[in-house]
């Protein structure tokens, strides 16, 4: 999910929690230590394969991308040299742009859960190699953190754009808002939302493939009958196009990938015996689910209704269908 992590502490590693009472854990690794409900915290995480040529942007109420200049005044701290290697704060120095938020412990989505929506929501207007190894957290206290963030966003060489542009932010400030409301909500939209963050971190490209299929099934289903792939593409294709022909050529290719999913899950894509083949096709089905994903969000009234049940699904389902596919469906 997107606030998941793992803190590493020596040789093993730990979920991250909110442990009560008091702890000798290294200053960087324990989020509780002293800091106050309502105290604000400002964490700082570099973006690391981030190619904008921008100086600063605000997306969100709470959150911005700054210059590198905003980790400077991290780098002086014991805490943050103790639990850094050099190595690994030369890829601090080097990040030219760092996402920057205030975050307090009451707010809805965790530190973690706001790094994740914000790179979820550049995945979906424009995949790159975007990625964030470590967060940093400062309050006005005196409380200080450093933690490494073990799911990395992963990504398809030949999908990833080489550079982001000022309209991709302008569509990631759009689709930020909603997104993270999805996740707020806790409703049915979730789920999706979870099952697609697994998949932009997942490192082999089976996984990552079954995730999305999962995320696309998750916003799509809305009866438990057979002829899932048919209705499935249907809906998919009624969704995202404006013209009979664009649709019939949307369904085709749902069709055509979902195929490769049944192929995963029963055991009949073991061998990657075209290696090239199973990246393209992952790059096109995540390009499938980026598609969904933008339809969702930037519609109220979509999401409204596909966080409904099966019976509320089916009804604005069946009304985005033409009246021959509805006989069929």
């Amino acid at each position: 999910m997107l606030g998941k992590q793992l803190a590493v502490t020596g040789k093993h590693m730990r979920k991250a929690g909110r442990s009560k009472g008091n702890t000798t854990a290294l200053p960087g690794y324990d989020f509780s230590k002293g800091v106050r409900a309502t105290e604000t915290i400002y964490v700082r995480a570099p973006l690391i394969g981030f190619h904008w040529v921008g100086l600063e942007r605000q997306i969100a109420q709470d959150t911005w991308i700054r210059q590198k200049s905003t980790y400077r005044d991290c780098e002086e701290f014991p805490e943050f040299k103790y639990a850094l290697s050099e190595e690994e704060r030369d890829r601090c120095r080097e990040a030219e742009q760092w996402l920057s938020f205030t975050h307090t412990q009451r707010d809805e989505l965790s530190a973690r859960a706001k790094i994740n929506s914000f790179l979820l929501a550049l995945w979906i207007v424009r995949p790159t190699q975007t990625h964030v190894p470590f967060r940093f957290e400062t309050a006005e206290s005196g409380f200080r953190l450093v933690a490494r963030v073990l799911d990395r966003f992963q990504w398809v060489e030949e999908q990833a754009a080489d550079e982001i542009r000022d309209r991709d932010l302008d569509e990631v400030t759009q689709v930020l808002a909603p997104l993270r409301a999805v996740y707020v909500a806790r409703r049915r939209l979730k789920n999706a939302l979870a099952l697609t963050f697994r998949g932009c971190v997942s490192s082999e490209w089976q996984s990552a493939f079954v995730c999305f299929s999962a995320a696309a099934e998750a916003i799509l289903t809305y009866s438990p009958r057979p002829g899932v792939t048919d209705r499935l593409a249907k809906s998919y294709a009624k969704l995202v196009s404006t013209s009979r022909s664009g649709a019939e050529s949307a369904g085709r290719q749902f069709k055509r990938l979902y195929s490769v999913r049944s192929n995963i899950v029963h055991g009949r894509a073991y061998n990657g015996s075209h290696p090239s083949r199973n990246l393209s096709d992952l790059a096109e089905f995540s390009d499938i689910l980026r598609r969904l994903w933008r339809v969702v969000l930037e519609s109220e009234e979509n999401r409204v209704a596909l966080e409904g049940d099966d019976k509320q699904r089916r009804s604005f389902f069946l009304k985005h269908l033409s009246p021959a596919s509805r006989r069929s469906g």
